[in-house]
């Protein structure tokens, strides 16, 4: 796979083109609708909060918006689902365990879908999701503790002594921790069991401290308590960092791990017309600056992340088959990975 700068940040396999049920720009008769509706609930992750104030403004419908992490999505979704409470018009999903949750989606392919669909390639043609940015797993660190040129960008630095005890890392069966886990025995080890099992049992050697909670992990390497704090997501540095200035971000070249953030709309949402052109706006070329300045990688492979993102990209090769890895094996063998997982750190 090409590297990310020099396919504009493709991170694909080949660009879809997919018109078929598409309008060139968001009619003005499903403005008109959802402006009639004038609501929209939103239950998906803080990224969004911007691009909600934003479109929020522009059309006039007011957003009603719980943003939290992907174990508050999958709970506030299921739990209302199931109790028959139609009260949801979209949410956020990945293909980690909100994955779950399509068949509670309605399909729906947006204003300038083809823009966004190569990153779902690799993944079920039966989901109804669309991918607003991309998240690549690597590390967070203190940049007065840590220089930026000597920051971790191979995962064999991760257990070598000098980081013994300095390393603060996510559960490692939770969160983005799980995902790499999971997508890393066929990206870095090639299927090798035993060179899986092994070097994460040697990363164990150097961990200081596990963190089940995003928050608390970034305060930690924020505050100088580690230097480094595994794994984190590319927009960290500019969300926490607002915190906590030292905080900066590397990635590994082994190759990357990465997988698409989506978002949904649900099958029986009451706004239907408002959720299509919020879509809509997300993929926008407005509607994707807003994840830009957040510190995320646009879903729309046309345009360019921050300038520091695209310094510290420059060069990674990507694992293809992430996205497909992660969603098969959550979807068919979530509860068998967790304790394969536990066992390793028992």
């Amino acid at each position: 796979m090409r590297s990310l700068i020099t396919r504009t940040m493709a991170l694909s396999l080949g660009l879809v083109i997919c018109l078929s049920g598409m309008a060139l720009a968001s009619s003005a008769e499903l403005i008109a609708a959802a402006k009639k509706e004038g609501k929209l609930r939103l239950i998906t992750f803080s990224s969004f909060r911007k691009a909600a104030e934003s479109f929020q403004k522009k059309y006039g419908i007011t957003v009603e918006g719980t943003y939290v992490g992907a174990p508050g999505v999958l709970r506030t979704v299921s739990q209302e689902s199931q109790a028959g409470i139609s009260a949801i018009d979209m949410f956020g999903a990945s293909p980690g365990p909100l994955s779950g949750l399509n068949h509670l989606t309605q399909s729906y392919k947006p204003t300038g879908y083809e823009k966004v669909a190569h990153h779902m390639e690799a993944l079920p043609k039966d989901w109804n999701l669309v991918p607003i940015f991309i998240h690549v797993a690597g590390a967070s660190y203190n940049k007065e503790l840590i220089p930026p040129e000597q920051a971790p960008r191979s995962i064999h630095e991760l257990i070598k002594p000098k980081y013994k005890g300095k390393i603060i890392s996510r559960t490692p069966w939770l969160g983005s921790n799980y995902l790499v886990h999971i997508a890393s025995l066929q990206a870095w080890f090639g299927g090798n069991e035993e060179k899986w099992a092994n070097y994460w049992k040697a990363f164990k050697v150097n961990v200081g401290r596990y963190e089940p909670k995003w928050g608390p992990l970034h305060q930690a390497v924020g505050l100088k308590e580690f230097p480094l704090g595994i794994f984190t997501l590319p927009y960290t540095p500019f969300t926490f960092g607002r915190s906590y200035p030292g905080l900066g971000y590397s990635t590994f070249r082994e190759p990357a791990i990465w997988w698409p953030n989506m978002l949904a709309i649900h099958g029986k949402a009451p706004h239907p017309n408002a959720a299509k052109l919020f879509m809509d706006y997300a993929i926008s070329a407005e509607g994707q600056k807003h994840f830009i300045d957040e510190g995320l990688i646009p879903a729309d492979s046309s345009m360019k992340p921050r300038g520091s993102l695209i310094k510290e990209l420059e060069g990674v090769k990507f694992f293809a088959k992430a996205p497909e890895i992660v969603a098969n094996e959550v979807s068919n063998n979530k509860d068998a990975w967790t304790k394969r997982i536990q066992a390793l750190y028992q």
